[in-house]
């Protein structure tokens, strides 16, 4: 008589899926409102968790990926919009906070100066 077939024990997979969604919601949220910084950080602390215990291993590289992608990508906006707006906080060259904010309407495109109360 040939022994009992045992089943393979399920794949545990939980944080592979975890760090993918970070990874994805990382992108997202970086493009919509710049928080996307933190999930990202998130997201790879995550993904090294699950690729060190082999769960879910293929969803966590992907979202490792996609967080350090965001991060990169995060850095890089970061390092952009300073290069912008440092030169407007010479009060040298604008010593009123009216010619500052026109500076920054002039070299930051989206900004818009709310009136002072």
């Amino acid at each position: 008589m040939y022994p009992p077939v045992r089943e393979a024990p399920p794949q545990r997979r939980g944080l592979g899926i975890a760090a993918l969604v970070l990874g994805i919601a990382s992108i997202l949220t970086l493009l919509l409102c710049g928080l996307g910084a933190i999930l990202a950080v998130a997201g790879l602390i995550v993904g090294i968790i699950a690729v060190v215990q082999r769960n879910g291993r293929g969803m966590a590289v992907a979202g490792l990926i996609l967080s350090a992608v965001t991060l990169v990508l995060a850095i890089g906006l970061a390092a952009w919009f300073y290069s912008r707006i440092a030169p407007c906080s010479d009060q040298t060259r604008y010593p009123t906070k009216e010619a500052r904010d026109q500076c920054l309407q002039k070299r930051v495109p989206f900004f818009q100066a709310t009136p002072a109360p």
